[in-house]
C-alpha cells in the first residue's frame, strides 16, 4: 500500500511541475492584460483571444499527434461535455471583464483566484460527494485568508467590497468552478487536449456573438502592434497552452488540487508587478501571499 502511494505521488510530480509552470504565465497573463485593457473593448479583446487560442490549438494537435507526445482520442459525449465548458468559459471572460469596469479593477484578479479554489472544493463536496482532510480545510482557510491580506480587504468600506460590480467577480469564480468539474467529465471522453480545443471553439463562437457589435474582423487594424504581441501571449501561451495544462491536471489529480494551484497566480503577479511596474509591495500583502503558497503546500501535502 505504501508503495503504491508513492507510485502515484511521483507519477503526480511532472503534472504537477507543469501546473505551476502553466499559474506562473496566468500570473505574467496579469502584466500583458493590464498593457493593453485600454487599448480595445474588452468583448473584443476576449473574442480575439478566445478565437486565436483555437486556431493556435490546430497545429499544436498536428505536432503533438504527429510526435506521438499525446495520445488524441475522442467520443461523441465529449463534444456533449465541451458545449457547456465553452459557454462557461466564455462566461467567466465576460464576467470578469465586467467586474473590472464596475468593480475594484486593480484587486479584481485577486478577488477571483482567492475564491475559484474554495469555490471548487465547495461543488466538489457537493456535486462530486469528495470529503477533504483537516489539512486541506486548514489550506483553504489558509489560502482564504492570504487573499484577502493581498487585497487589502481593511482598506474598503462595506459598501465597495459588497458594490454591485464586484458580484461580476463572485460569478466569474462560480462560473470557473463549475468549469473544472464540467471539464473533468469531459476529458474522460477525450484528451485534454482536444477536449480544450473544442471547448475554446464553442467559447469563441459565444464571445464573437457579445463582440458583434465592435466588427471584429474589419477592425483588426484598428490595433497597434504592441496590442497583438500581447495578444498573441495571451491566447497562444497562456490560453492555448498554459489553460490546456490546467485540464490535464485537473484531469490527472483532480478539481480540488488542481484548483488550489491557482493560489500561486496573484502571488506571481504580485512579483511580475513589482519587477514590471516598479510596484511597492506592502508587508501586509507579502505575508499574504506567503500564506497562499502555505494553501498549496497543505492541500497538497495531505492527500499524500
Amino acid at each position: 500500500m505504501h508503495s503504491l502511494q508513492q507510485s502515484e505521488n511521483s507519477n503526480d510530480v511532472p503534472v504537477v511541475l507543469a501546473l505551476v509552470t502553466a499559474m506562473l504565465f496566468w500570473g505574467a497573463s496579469w502584466i500583458s492584460g493590464k498593457i493593453i485593457a485600454d487599448m480595445a473593448p474588452a468583448k473584443l479583446t476576449v473574442f480575439y483571444r478566445l478565437a486565436l487560442a483555437t486556431v493556435s490549438m490546430l497545429p499544436i494537435l498536428f505536432f503533438v499527434h504527429k510526435l506521438k507526445l499525446v495520445k488524441l482520442r475522442f467520443s461523441q459525449p465529449a463534444m456533449l461535455w465541451s458545449l457547456p465548458a465553452g459557454l462557461l468559459l466564455a462566461g467567466y471572460n465576460q464576467l470578469f471583464f465586467l467586474g473590472l469596469h464596475d468593480g475594484l479593477p486593480g484587486k479584481g484578479g485577486m478577488l477571483v483566484t482567492t475564491i475559484n479554489p474554495i469555490m471548487t472544493f465547495a461543488l466538489a463536496a457537493i456535486f462530486n460527494q469528495q470529503k477533504f482532510k483537516t489539512l486541506q480545510m486548514l489550506g483553504m482557510l489558509l489560502g482564504l485568508l492570504g487573499g484577502m491580506m493581498m487585497i487589502e480587504i481593511w482598506r474598503f468600506d462595506h459598501q465597495q467590497v459588497f458594490a454591485s460590480g464586484n458580484l461580476f467577480f463572485i460569478l466569474a469564480a462560480l462560473s470557473w468552478a463549475f468549469l473544472t468539474l464540467v471539464s473533468q467529465r469531459g476529458t474522460q471522453f477525450a484528451d485534454f487536449m482536444t477536449f480544450s480545443a473544442l471547448m475554446y471553439l464553442w467559447a469563441s463562437i459565444l464571445s464573437y456573438i457579445f463582440a458583434i457589435e465592435h466588427s471584429p474582423f474589419s477592425s483588426i487594424s484598428h490595433y497597434p502592434a504592441l496590442y497583438w504581441q500581447h495578444m498573441l501571449f495571451l491566447s497562444v501561451i497562456v490560453v492555448s497552452i498554459a489553460t490546456s495544462v490546467f485540464f490535464l491536471a485537473n484531469q490527472k489529480i483532480g478539481p480540488s488540487r488542481s484548483s488550489s494551484f491557482i493560489f500561486v497566480v496573484p502571488v506571481t503577479a504580485m512579483g511580475l508587478s513589482v519587477w514590471y511596474f516598479d510596484e511597492a509591495i506592502p508587508l501586509s500583502v507579502a505575508f499574504g501571499g506567503a500564506f497562499a503558497l502555505a494553501a498549496v503546500y497543505l492541500i497538497n501535502t495531505s492527500k499524500q
